[in-house]
């Protein structure tokens, strides 16, 4: 018995060693395993490499980008049907596939399509560390016997503006944005556009197209054009040169579910003549001597352009636009890009914090009425939260929630109107109540008061009186001006609204 007890010990050590035995393999050839560490610690997060594996007949290529606290990747595989150089009309095969819920994670990159390993390898009669030596990329898979296959990258290649040639490299690696299109000519915007789809082999059927990209050293067209498939960031830059070709057709964004998708600042309920209407200022002091000031202007659809510090003359945020839409939203620590679709709908906003690093992406989704019903929100490359929203028969919103996993809702508000679809009341998760009351014309907020009921009795937690000084209107009764003091239970200020009118 003791003797069997015995075997089986010593066998133990044979079987986990059979289980963890790694064969590795670099360009056919056997790799020693003591020149592989596959821990390589958080290096992996800021890499910005291709990598490339090829034998006799086929490359394939994985582009891994991380920008801006996002991993974008791609895979490429291209192989030449016949065995010739297959510049300028050759059989190129390529075929481009978008890498989907992207993780990089404990040394690895998993992807809906792929797993793989980052390592170190060691090079032979050479010191090894890990700080200067290159960072290679494994993909294993599972042989017979229990043996683990690994074959690391032949070469890689640093992501630097070289190796995305053409006129506008940057539209590869860089999210596009106003200053980098406002000034650029329709040719120069076209040239932009097509250069992200040529670096990929696209074949263009426009003679001009044709011609100058033959001339170009880089380009190789591919077989169908249908292999390609840009990643997000490129995607997301050809949508804003769409934008400003003016290929687009504009929505009126001044709908009220939209103050849900874009930074909306609204002074008042103000009605007026919006065909008439050029722009709308909002001066905010905090007393008549003015210690601090706020200066904030709204184009024609009540959306914010600027506001700024009167007294630093500071702006403490910018929007820009581009026609009507909204491209590019600016503050001390945050950029927003905005997409819209063909009708001129956004559907996509992406967050940028440069400070730490991390990347808030927003899609939007609408009902036959073109009212948005529900937006999905991911942080980096992980989903985090659904919102949705419902509306009543006249369209206006009446209701905006989340969903725990088993479907019951949380932090939710409801809307509610008046029979002049005048927003009166808003209810958060079912317990603070806020109401609106306006003047006469409706279009002045004379008070908001937001209250809780405790054992039936009504409990207020904020109250914001508005105290109007001055109103001139035109004939016609348009609000021209508006003075008023506003007064809550810890701070009062003295607001002036000016409405500028084209006639």
């Amino acid at each position: 018995m003791k003797h069997i007890f015995l075997s089986i010990v010593l066998c133990i050590p044979l079987l986990i060693t059979a289980q963890k035995k790694t064969i590795y393999s670099k360009g056919g050839l056997r790799i020693d395993p003591s020149f592989v560490d596959e821990k390589v610690g958080d290096s992996v997060k800021k890499i910005n490499t291709i990598f490339h594996f090829k034998n006799d007949t086929k490359n394939y290529f994985i582009k891994i980008l991380n920008l801006d606290g996002k991993t974008y990747a791609q895979g490429i595989s291209e192989f030449i049907k016949l065995d010739f150089n297959s510049r300028k009309g050759g059989d190129l095969h390529r075929k481009v596939e978008k890498f989907t819920n992207i993780k990089i994670e404990d040394g690895n990159i998993i992807s809906d399509q792929l797993k793989a390993s980052f390592i170190y390898l060691k090079e032979k009669d050479n010191a090894y560390n890990e700080f200067n030596t290159n960072i290679k990329l494994m993909v294993c898979s599972n042989g017979k016997g229990n043996i683990r296959n690994c074959r690391i990258n032949d070469d890689e290649v640093i992501l630097t503006p070289k190796e995305f040639p053409g006129k506008y490299p940057q539209t590869a690696f860089t999210r596009l944005g106003v200053d980098d299109l406002k000034d650029k000519k329709p040719k120069e915007l076209e040239l932009m556009k097509n250069e992200i789809y040529a670096r990929y082999g696209y074949n263009f059927s426009n003679k001009d197209e044709v011609k100058y990209f033959y001339n170009q050293e880089w380009y190789e067209p591919i077989i169908d054009n249908k292999n390609i498939e840009l990643n997000d960031l490129e995607s997301d830059n050809v949508a804003m040169i769409d934008l400003f070709k003016g290929a687009l057709t504009y929505k009126d964004i001044n709908i009220k579910s939209y103050g849900h998708i874009l930074p909306l600042v609204t002074a008042s309920n103000t009605l007026y003549d919006k065909d008439a209407l050029k722009s709308i200022l909002h001066f905010v002091k905090d007393s008549l001597d003015g210690k601090k000031c706020k200066l904030i202007e709204f184009n024609k659809n009540g959306i914010s352009l600027f506001e700024r510090d009167c007294i630093t003359k500071k702006d403490n945020y910018v929007n820009y636009f581009n026609n009507d839409f909204l491209i590019q939203h600016i503050d001390d620590i945050y950029d927003t890009f905005y997409y819209y679709d063909k009708n001129g709908l956004p559907y996509k906003s992406v967050k940028l914090d440069y400070k730490n690093q991390t990347t808030e992406e927003t899609y939007f989704y609408y009902n036959s009425n073109e009212n948005i019903i529900k937006k999905d929100i991911f942080q980096n490359n992980d989903f985090n939260n659904t919102v949705y929203y419902d509306y009543d028969k006249q369209g206006n919103i009446k209701k905006e929630y989340s969903k725990d996993d088993d479907g019951s809702e949380h932090m939710v508000t409801e809307f509610r109107y008046d029979k002049n679809n005048m927003l009166t009341e808003y209810i958060k998760d079912k317990d603070l109540h806020c109401n609106y009351s306006y003047n006469n014309f409706n279009d002045v907020i004379l008070e908001t008061k937001c209250y809780i009921f405790e054992k039936g009795v009504e409990r207020i937690k904020q109250k914001t009186d508005i105290k109007v000084l001055v109103t001139n209107r035109e004939i016609d009764n348009r609000l021209n001006t508006v003075m008023y003091n506003e007064k809550d239970s810890t701070n009062s200020s003295l607001n002036k609204i000016e409405l500028k009118y084209n006639n």
